[in-house]
């Protein structure tokens, strides 16, 4: 090799090492989204969040898994929503290493559920009875593939991009919010994050934060229906273009129906109506369009790298309910428990009130993940993002923790709270994100024996569907470390 091209050689690299190092730290997204609704002629499919045998009668509006790529400072961070009840810790991990696969560069995948009460059960929980599951294996293996193939597109079309930033606390997000379990606390912010390409101008996505149970249309419907989040999606779509991604917030006891929520219908001049498409097509109408206001002020964020951190834990079990239904395969294996770090398989015979003799499973703990990102901007924290790995309690998110009389464990240490810890204005929480272990109660309020909270003539619905009363704290102690890790 002659002297003159050595030089020349050595002159291209230092000319376009700075350029690459350029290239990796501006932002580039990418956006991509399927229809995951499952087919109600071809299979029996039974639907999640009321009671049992329920069964789909027809498709109102289709379901969606919707991903976001996002890549800087040599990370591709893919986050993934998608309409369904819940995903096991164990789905994420097998859509995980199907994603090793197809796109061994993305570095982190995060798969949240928007918890839709009116879609397949993908939990199990809600079969022709208690003791036989409603999940369809088939379909949800269609659906970890199907999710990882729109993760991939996502990742594979990623373009340079310009990030807006938004947040809100307009009266009406909490007006659009029932909660009816003391202490009377919501979480009605509203994030809002908007990528648009760089070189075109165009949108590319917009993803919205806000917390909701979407279960408007109640238990007596029978069509499939990604409730009032197919309305937000279509609005924000409609009017600002690009692909909108919708991720519940912090859910547990917060709901759309119930008249806290009284919504005008223009078209009648009466209040809508709970179990009906207008109170649904109306919540998510109203989001949008405050979505479509809050960015008219937003705040352009220069993202030139991405902190990723996530941990695995253990939370532990007490739920025996859980564990009839894990004993009796309601769960299709696709939630284990574990005992010290292990998989415990183990049964034992017991009889429970109502219930008879049956066998519960023995494993101590969950599994479970929670995670924690920053979107950094010049070493400056621009935007946070975490995963709750289910339905959070506001007074968890924003403070207002209570001790209240009845209560089963009345001097527990309150838990850490969440917003408390974060850094940044612009806080999305990720409900469901990763896994379902249900209701996160702090263990204060928790009430599983009478006498019940204020006198309450019967028990209170939260703890029913929760794992057990030290999951809150196992879950925000695990993401504080995360946060404050230097």
């Amino acid at each position: 090799m002659s002297g003159i091209f050595k030089c020349a050689l050595r002159a291209a690299i230092l000319f376009w090492l700075p350029h690459l190092a350029w290239a990796q730290e501006q932002l580039r997204a990418g956006v991509a989204k399927t229809v995951v609704t499952p087919d109600v002629h071809k299979n029996k499919v039974y639907l999640a969040g009321f009671g049992h045998n329920r069964i789909a009668t027809g498709v109102h509006d289709n379901l969606y898994a919707r991903c976001l790529a996002l890549a800087a400072g040599g990370q591709i961070l893919v986050l993934c929503s998608v309409d369904v009840i819940g995903l096991f810790y164990d789905d994420v991990l097998k859509i995980r290493e199907q994603m090793k696969v197809q796109a061994p560069e993305v570095s982190h995948l995060i798969v949240a559920s928007t918890h839709v009460h009116e879609g397949p059960d993908t939990l199990g929980l809600w079969g022709p009875d208690p003791l036989h599951t409603g999940m369809d294996e088939n379909y949800l293996d269609s659906l970890d593939s199907q999710i990882v193939s729109t993760a991939v597109r996502a990742s594979h079309s990623m373009q340079a991009a310009r990030l807006e930033l938004s947040r809100d606390d307009h009266p009406l997000l909490g007006m659009l919010q029932s909660v009816d379990r003391p202490p009377i606390v919501k979480d009605p912010y509203l994030f809002v994050m908007r990528l648009t390409s760089v070189d075109a101008g165009l949108p590319i996505a917009v993803l919205v934060n806000w917390s909701g149970h979407p279960e408007t249309l109640g238990g007596e419907n029978t069509e499939i229906t990604a409730d009032y989040p197919h309305w937000l999606c279509q609005y924000v779509e409609n009017h600002l273009g690009g692909t909108a991604i919708f991720f519940n917030g912090s859910i547990g006891k917060v709901s759309t129906l119930g008249n806290q929520v009284a919504l005008l219908d223009r078209d009648t001049g009466q209040i809508a109506e709970d179990h009906t498409w207008r109170k649904a097509e109306l919540v998510g109408t109203t989001v949008g369009q405050l979505v479509e206001r809050v960015l008219k002020s937003s705040e352009t964020a220069a993202v030139d790298s991405i902190l990723m951190r996530k941990s695995t834990l253990f939370a532990p079990l007490e739920n025996d309910h859980f564990r009839v239904a894990e004993a009796a395969g309601i769960f299709s294996r696709r939630k284990p428990l574990y005992t010290d770090g292990k998989v415990d398989s183990s049964t034992i015979p017991k009889e429970l009130t109502g219930t008879g003799v049956t066998r519960l499973a023995t494993g101590h703990d969950l599994q479970t993940e929670v995670d924690y990102i920053e979107l950094r901007s010049s070493e400056r924290v621009a935007a946070e993002i975490v995963t709750i790995p289910g339905e959070l309690y506001p007074e968890l998110t924003n403070g207002g923790i209570t001790r209240y009389p009845g209560a089963d464990y009345p001097d527990a240490a309150f838990e850490p709270i969440l917003r408390g810890h974060l850094k940044s204005r612009y806080q999305f929480i990720f409900g469901l994100g990763n896994d379902e272990l249900g209701y996160l109660i702090p263990k204060a309020e928790w009430d599983n024996q009478p006498p019940w909270l204020l006198g309450r003539p019967q028990r209170w619905y939260g703890e029913i569907n929760s794992a057990g009363p030290d999951v809150s704290g196992v879950v925000l102690r695990g993401l504080v470390e995360l946060i404050e890790q230097r």
